[in-house]
């Protein structure tokens, strides 16, 4: 799959998407993440996910292929969250307490 350059974990649920400039410097996106996107299964239980800005998504559904998105909700960050899928769209949802 074609997947976009990044610079590694953003910060929290920042984008971090990499832009390459024509006089050959590169940046990394500082802007906060407005969706969360699957990307490809990386297991059974397991799927290799992404956070974008609104400028960097435009770019994401034109050159490349992701299996969903949402937007990014409060439980996309916590650290044992999961996908979920249905027919209706797709969230996180962190696990219950206790």
């Amino acid at each position: 799959m074609n997947f976009p350059e990044y610079g590694g974990p953003g910060d929290g649920d920042g984008c971090g998407v990499v832009d390459h400039h024509p006089d050959g410097t590169t940046v990394r996106c500082a802007a906060a993440g407005a969706w969360h996107i699957a990307w490809e299964h990386e297991g059974p239980d397991e799927i290799r996910t992404s956070f974008v800005c609104e400028r960097h998504m435009g770019t994401v559904r034109a050159h490349h292929v992701y299996l969903d998105r949402h937007p990014v909700g409060p439980d996309c960050t916590h650290p044992r969250a999961r996908w979920v899928d249905s027919r209706v769209g797709a969230w996180c949802r962190a696990p219950d307490a206790g």
